[in-house]
């Protein structure tokens, strides 16, 4: 029995959605890709257009380390990094949401350590951490409010990075971490990226162009086994396209270059995008989430596609409060 054009469009899309996307998972994926590769020796090593960044700059960014991944030696360090974050107060780090979680786990203040105080994945400090604050309005599906706070057992002497509460406009801005570079590596030593601001409608454009060629493919591909005609196929193809929504949130901001040769990747989650304002650096987002082509192997730095953060300006009011005293 062939079934009725409504019935197939319905078990279409319980296809699809059966197929969407899950939330990165950080803690899992970078340290096995790290385990993988030998730590960089004297090559360049780079994010998506970065360079490395000079000891003593930023030195309110952190990196998060796995603990079951470390042991007594420096060395441990560089295969246990998962994300990263930015210290915001003498007790506190900033980081992302979904950094917190392995899969359907969430993640307690004995999976992993802070390391801070230098740029080297194989030197600097670790530190505990005592308690972990997600923001109650974080979704793990949309990736809305996408921040975490970090209450670690005891303060850091290191000067905390300023937040941009006001959400004045900016253009030229840096992303820092230890993420996936360009030639699929991971590097040793932080890198920073020099990136623009761009408005959300720009990049809701590239993201959903995104969308909307995989989802036409989708429908192409399974339209054969509920005998649906390749002509109404793409016609299904197409209104669904239409119909997709904006990926991007208000509490979310897009960085990047058009270009795509810029960008944060896999690792770079947790950690800072900042903005040079009267010589001073200020946090403007948390490296959240990016889209690339379905069939392209690695999702970081495409063409008119940007990289999406929490935007800080938008957790005002949760920071204060978590904040208030430090």
């Amino acid at each position: 029995m062939t079934p009725s054009l409504g019935r197939a469009l319905a078990l279409l899309l319980c296809a699809l959605a059966g197929t969407a996307a899950a939330a990165p998972n950080p803690y899992a994926t970078v340290p096995a890709d790290r385990a993988a590769q030998l730590a960089p020796g004297d090559g360049v090593d780079r994010v998506f257009g970065g360079e490395p960044v000079p000891d003593g700059r930023y030195p309110f960014q952190v990196a998060l380390l796995r603990a079951s991944d470390l042991d007594d030696t420096a060395q441990s360090q560089y295969k246990a990094q998962f994300c990263g974050g930015s210290l915001v107060a003498a007790r506190w780090v900033l980081t992302a949401a979904h950094c917190m979680r392995d899969g359907d786990r969430a993640l307690g203040p004995a999976d992993f350590v802070v390391l801070a105080g230098s740029t080297d994945l194989e030197a600097g400090r670790r530190l505990t951490v005592k308690s972990i604050v997600i923001n109650d309005q974080y979704d793990d599906n949309s990736m809305d409010h996408d921040a975490a706070l970090l209450e670690l057992d005891s303060p850091l002497d290191l000067p905390p990075v300023a937040l941009d509460l006001s959400g004045d406009p900016t253009v030229a801005a840096t992303v820092l971490g230890w993420g996936m570079d360009e030639q699929g590596n991971y590097p040793r030593m932080l890198l920073g990226s020099q990136i623009e601001v761009v408005a959300n409608t720009a990049c809701n454009v590239g993201i959903k162009a995104i969308y909307a060629t995989a989802l036409r493919a989708g429908v192409a591909d399974l339209a054969g086994q509920y005998r649906i005609k390749p002509a109404d196929a793409a016609r299904i193809g197409d209104e669904m396209a239409e119909n997709i929504q904006n990926p991007l949130t208000d509490t979310m901001l897009c960085a990047g270059l058009e270009t795509g040769k810029r960008d944060a990747c896999y690792g770079d989650s947790g950690g800072a995008l900042i903005a040079d304002r009267n010589g001073k650096p200020v946090q403007l987002g948390i490296v959240s989430w990016g889209e690339g082509p379905a069939t392209a192997e690695i999702k970081c730095g495409h063409q008119d596609v940007y990289g999406v953060y929490a935007r800080v300006a938008s957790f005002k009011d949760w920071l204060q409060f978590h904040l208030a005293g430090s």
